[in-house]
Order: structure tokens, then sequence, then C-alpha cells
């Protein structure tokens, strides 16, 4: 069984992605480890979405287009699709970003690289009329 969400880009949107993918994963048994990855990984992408996407054609203070996330359990696999309608963005090609010392008091730019070491699988493509699709299979443990 799979989930389509509908993720308005708001921190609203975000909970609730993050709360209606949580219950459909534990639902379908997802082991309890990626459930965990798979509501961080959601937070991490939409979070970026809200903080730093760039909207083509979208006047001051609009509201952007929602996201679409598609979940899939299957023969022990944990995927999802991300698809949004912002400028070209391809994380796996963004800069690491470098590990932050003690002293670095400095929040954020470290959300990327998360997404990365959950995964074992990512692709991205930018699809000429419905913008950017992130593919991921999360690690299960």
């Amino acid at each position: 069984m799979s989930l389509r969400l509908e993720i308005p880009i708001s921190l609203a949107g975000l909970e609730a992605a993050q709360d209606a993918t949580e219950a459909w994963a534990e639902g379908q048994g997802v082991p309890p480890q990626a459930v965990l990855r798979l509501r961080l990984v959601v937070e991490e992408l939409i979070a970026n979405l809200i903080e730093h996407a760039a909207w083509p054609g979208l006047p001051p203070g609009a509201t952007p287009p929602a996201a679409q996330l598609d979940c899939e359990w299957e023969a022990g696999a944990l995927r999802m699709v991300l698809r949004d309608g912002a400028l070209p963005f391809d994380l796996l090609a963004a800069p690491e970003a470098a590990p932050a010392s003690l002293e670095d008091d400095r929040v954020g730019g470290l959300g990327l690289a998360l997404v990365r070491r959950m995964s074992t699988q990512i692709t991205y493509e930018h699809e000429a009329d419905r913008g950017n699709c992130t593919r991921l299979t999360l690690r299960l443990a």
C-alpha cells in the first residue's frame, strides 16, 4: 500500500505531513527506526522548501503551490518521491556542509547531509512540466 500527500508549503503543512507519514508507516509495519528516518527526512526536505526555495512566477507574499509526496513500503524497502514546483534544486549537487565544531554555534546547514546519510539511494531530475522530482530509498537500520 502506498501513501500520497499534497503538502502545503507551511509549518502547519510540514507538521501534518510528518504525522501522516509516521502514522502510515507504522500501519504498514515499517520498522520503528525507519519510521523515525522517514519523519526526519520529510521534515528536512519540506523545511528546506519553506525556508530556501524560490518559486518561479510567484508574487511576493503569495502561497507557493503544494508539494506532492508519495511513499511506498514494498518488499522491505521504504521509498519516497517528492515533487515540487520550486526552481530546480538537486540535493545531490549541493555541497556538503562542513562538520560543526563545539565552538560553532551556527544552527542549520546539516539537513541535506542528514538526508543523504539516511538514504541508500537518491535520484533527482527536473521535469519540465512538473518541477523537481527527488526519489529516495531510506535506510531501514
